[in-house]
């Protein structure tokens, strides 16, 4: 154990004994600035009761006290106070560079206000001070101009995340121009590809498309996950991913002359943004695992943090230097005290030990706070974000351990928050993408569109949904289901729906969360646009004593923006409690992305039983071009013709 550590312990168990004595408690509740003004004044006011003993042999004495008085404890107090506002400025940035709160913001233009002040009291002492404190004084105001240029600049780099995040600003702005390209015309490429004759070859090609596709968004998504929350893992599954999309695009390349012209044009251009994004990625690790992956707390930390720690470094040798002056001031006057008078000797040895248990009492209730706060920040540094700073008193410290304890709680909300985000992208890389791969899979048309609803009220957590599908001008119930209301139509319970389809031409325009949800349906598949209303407080007109509360519709487009049908999900419910709630602006977006992949698996398989119709109706088309040949063949033979020549006389003769 060290010295230091020894120090704290001993100050941390004596704390609880000094709270014992007797008027203590108020003690600790004054704010610094009055207790150091107490513990002086009731020290100046013993020694000058004891110089007024021997007013006549005690001059010097009095000179020196009244040096204490003037200079002295003032101009400690006031490098105490600068001390003090000082650490309350530094805390107010770290918080708000942390946490982005204006309260912080506020707080340090008050700090900053009150260590002007303390400042300008320090130069009003400037006549009392030696050449080495004048020096001191001097540097500590030139360091401080400085200081006060720093912390604006980096408030608003902290509120602008593109300025203060430099491989962020690189995948917003290249990164997500140039993937967005490749997707796009890989889509329009794959399109392209679906037109062409069903070749195993041409098959083949479509699926390197889509695999090239798909590990391609896998990349890009890895990548912003990566940029996002600084997680390694996320740079492995875009390396993985990496790896798997060049091999495909090796194969795509290879391939080159089995494209349409129009296909190579979109190859080659996919090729040169693919290779535009590729450059980017090494460059945003080098940002995010550089010392500059923020910009604010690096230039927060290389540039206000060293003048912080050199204003606190004079302003602790000022107050020590004042501090020892004053200690050496006051035993120069005992001194005299006890050689001009017997009473002043004990007087003075009075005074002595008032003094000593007052800097006592105000060191156990200044320094032992700022001690142990201080072992709370250590901790929190660490990245122990559930220390809690023990809050002792109403002063400047306990107002400190409750900024301290505010700061940890806003940190530790912070973080929940970044986990939910990452389980839900999780979610959506782990759930939705592979529900959507195994709905490319089902054959069964009614088991597929019953497949879609249920996943998607099963992720959102929905106690009702209902899919309905375009057919001419009207939009036609085909699965319908409530948990609540034990309602389970269409698909493969084999019950029919007996709800009437629902006409696309009366559907409304606009903001209408008023309209029953039905009617809600009809505007969706009518504009094309998702609709998430939180209140929706209206009784169903299908089920009795049914209140929907919440209702996500989420219209189902294919590539070309045609929608097909629509997804809609009611009522969405806390999974332990069953409690209802809104549903959530992030389940939103997965479900369109849900959404896009269900479509794809619908087209697919309708692209699929066209394509067994077209087989069969060729394969008929070649069972009858056969029989016609051969029919031919049997009629152009010479025997037939012999038989009809004959047949010719028989029925000449006769």
């Amino acid at each position: 154990m060290t010295k230091e550590t020894t120090s704290i312990t001993t100050d941390a168990n004596l704390s609880p004994w000094i709270e014992k004595l007797p008027g203590m408690t108020w003690i600790k509740d004054l704010k610094i600035g009055r207790k150091l003004t107490l513990g002086f004044g009731i020290l100046v006011l013993l020694i000058f009761i004891s110089a007024g003993v021997s007013y006549l042999g005690s001059d010097r004495a009095t000179q020196q006290i009244m040096r204490v008085t003037d200079v002295r404890a003032p101009t400690a107090l006031d490098a105490s106070r600068a001390q003090a506002n000082l650490l309350r400025m530094l805390s107010d940035v770290r918080g708000y560079l942390a946490l982005g709160d204006q309260t912080y913001r506020e707080s340090y233009a008050q700090s900053a206000r009150a260590f002007e002040e303390d400042l300008d009291r320090l130069y009003g002492q400037l006549q009392n001070l030696d050449e080495t404190n004048i020096r001191r004084l001097v540097r500590l105001q030139i360091a401080y101009e400085q200081w006060a240029a720093l912390p604006e600049p980096l408030f608003n780099l902290r509120d602008d995340q593109l300025d203060r995040e430099p491989a962020y600003r690189l995948l917003a702005t290249d990164g997500i121009r140039y993937a967005g390209e490749v997707l796009i015309a890989t889509n329009t490429l794959i399109e392209l590809q679906g037109q062409q004759d069903p070749t195993a070859e041409n098959l083949a090609l479509l699926s390197d498309m889509a695999k090239f596709q798909g590990n391609f968004a896998a990349m890009l998504s890895a990548l912003r996950g990566y940029v996002t929350t600084n997680n390694r893992i996320y740079r492995g599954e875009y390396e993985v991913n990496l790896v798997d999309n060049q091999n495909v695009w090796e194969r795509l390349q290879g391939k080159h002359g089995a494209l349409t012209s129009s296909q190579q044009e979109l190859l080659n251009a996919i090729a040169q943004n693919r290779a535009e994004f590729l450059n980017l990625p090494e460059k945003m690790f080098a940002d995010l695992e550089g010392e500059r992956a923020r910009e604010d707390l690096y230039l927060f930390r290389t540039q206000a943090l060293p003048l912080a720690d050199e204003m606190q470094r004079l302003l602790n040798e000022m107050t020590d230097n004042q501090q020892n002056q004053l200690t050496t001031d006051l035993a120069t006057g005992r001194h005299d005290l006890t050689q001009t008078n017997v009473i002043i000797l004990g007087g003075g040895i009075f005074a002595l030990l008032v003094g000593i248990g007052m800097a006592y009492v105000t060191r156990e209730t200044i320094a032992g706070p700022v001690v142990r706060l201080t072992n709370v920040a250590e901790r929190i540094r660490e990245g122990a974000l559930d220390a809690q700073a023990q809050v002792e008193s109403r002063d400047e410290v306990g107002v400190l351990a409750t900024t301290f304890n505010n700061m940890t709680t806003q940190l530790r909300m912070t973080l929940q928050q970044v986990r939910k985000e990452k389980r839900r992208a999780d979610d959506l890389l782990e759930v939705v993408i592979p529900i959507g791969v195994e709905l490319t899979t089902e054959k069964d048309f009614n088991r597929l569109l019953e497949k879609m609803l249920l996943e998607a009220k099963d992720f959102c957590h929905a106690d009702a949904g209902t899919l309905y599908l375009i057919e001419k001008d009207e939009l036609r119930f085909v699965i319908v289901r409530n948990d609540s209301g034990n309602i389970a139509m269409g698909g493969t319970t084999g019950n029919p729906i007996t709800y009437p389809s629902l006409s696309l031409s009366t559907a409304t325009s606009g903001d209408t969360p008023h309209l029953a949800y039905h009617a809600i349906a009809t505007q969706v598949a009518s504009s094309g646009i998702p609709s998430n209303i939180a209140k929706h407080n209206q009784r169903s007109t299908i089920i009795s004593d049914y209140t929907i509360d919440s209702l996500l519709t989420i219209p189902l487009k294919n590539s070309a923006g045609t929608v097909l049908g629509v997804l809609q999900l009611i009522n969405a419910e806390e999974p332990e409690t069953k409690v209802r709630i809104p549903f959530d602006q992030n389940l939103q977006q997965m479900m369109e992305s849900f959404s896009s992949l269900a479509v794809a698996a619908l087209e697919a398989y309708i692209r699929e039983q066209a394509l067994h119709r077209q087989i069969e109706e060729l394969r008929i088309e070649i069972d009858m071009a056969k029989k016609e040949r051969q029919v031919a063949e049997i009629t152009e033979s010479d025997y037939f013709q012999e038989l009809r020549e004959k047949a010719r006389e028989l029925r000449s003769r006769t």
